[in-house]
């Protein structure tokens, strides 16, 4: 159905997934087959119809340009990453990260960083307005000091 190999199996380890984490609402034994092969059944169609919906996507947003960026995104990302790190305080960057890159709602995080929603909203506020701040200056590396405890740590 899936119209290739690889994508089939794809599609059958999550058919199996599901019916391992559902097995306990199968109520008769005798219909473990139908069971198994409707599991594996709507997964592939719920493939198919989400390769078809990337596709349309995709075509619709084709184009023949070429952009070519200025810096590799990588070394953006290594920045950014960086002044979070240096700039902000704990709470303030753990926020931030799950909010903004990782897209969780305010609730989950108020729950991961023992918090209230009030206390994101204003951990988050403060966070991006110190980034945005920021956003002009350029980085300031403080020099490494040699630890020797470390060092001899990362000798052994």
């Amino acid at each position: 159905m899936t119209g290739s190999a690889l994508d089939a199996e794809d599609v059958m380890q999550e058919a199996l997934f599901e019916a391992y984490r559902k097995i306990e609402t199968l109520d008769d034994a005798s219909a473990l087959r139908p069971w198994l092969f409707r599991i594996a059944h709507n997964r592939c169609i719920d493939f198919l119809r989400s390769r078809q919906v990337r596709q349309q996507a995709e075509a619709n947003f084709a184009e023949d340009e070429i952009i070519l960026l200025v810096e590799p995104a990588g070394q953006g990302a290594d920045r950014a990453i960086e002044r979070l790190v240096i700039h902000l305080p704990p709470k303030e960057r753990a926020c931030v990260l799950l909010k903004d890159v990782f897209d969780y709602s305010l609730e989950e995080t108020a729950d991961l960083v023992g918090s209230t929603v009030g206390g994101v909203k204003a951990a988050l506020s403060r966070g991006r307005s110190k980034l945005a701040a920021l956003s002009g200056e350029p980085i300031v590396r403080s020099e490494r000091q040699s630890d020797p405890e470390l060092l001899e740590l990362l000798v052994l």
